[in-house]
């Protein structure tokens, strides 16, 4: 039996007007056991257990679970070292007034015979009471304080050695030296 759209009789589906996006309320022609029937586009779901990929979007979540599970431990991990790293193993707290006009001056430390400004390179020198190992060392700094320039500055580790670490107070914002610094702080910790 021939269908009828706005302008003629249609004999076969293939003649029928292309349509290119589908939207509630448009209806699907369905045949089934029972006959042919419509559907309307809001009621055509497509689940996981009637496609080819749905053991694949399956696994994927199975991989995801075990990843953020793996993530946790991992995080959970690294949170136990440091509270032990930190704990432990503090082989200096330094707090100093840096790199001015005189030179670097210890306020407070630990395990640190001297504190030198080295002017070629315009860095602190902290010697050590006792040598520690070169790759088994992290310098932890304090947060950033503002300096009298309105420069945001950090110690950063230059060079570290055996015997020394050489830090330079440089401008977060900008990455250059500081003009100058205001009361200074950093942690080594050993591991």
């Amino acid at each position: 039996m021939p269908c009828v759209d706005n302008k003629s009789l249609i004999y076969n589906i293939k003649e029928l007007p292309e349509t290119f996006s589908v939207a509630d309320g448009d209806l699907l022609l369905i045949e089934t056991e029972d006959g042919t029937n419509i559907m309307d586009f809001a009621n055509f779901v497509i689940g996981l257990d009637n496609t080819t990929f749905g053991t694949t979007i399956t696994q994927h979540s199975t991989d995801i679970l075990a990843l953020s599970s793996d993530f946790t431990s991992l995080s959970e991990q690294v949170n136990t070292d440091m509270a032990t790293i930190v704990g432990s193993n503090t082989r200096a707290f330094v707090t100093l007034s840096a790199q001015d006009l005189y030179g670097p001056k210890l306020i407070k430390g630990t395990n640190i015979t001297s504190v030198e400004y080295i002017v070629a390179t315009h860095v602190i020198r902290f010697n050590f009471n006792t040598n520690l190992p070169n790759t088994n060392y992290l310098i932890l700094p304090t947060a950033a304080v503002t300096n009298s320039a309105n420069e945001l500055v950090q110690f950063t580790e230059a060079d570290k050695n055996t015997n020394y670490v050489d830090l330079s107070a440089v401008n977060i914002l900008d990455g250059g030296l500081a003009a100058n610094a205001g009361t200074l702080g950093f942690q080594i910790q050993t591991f």
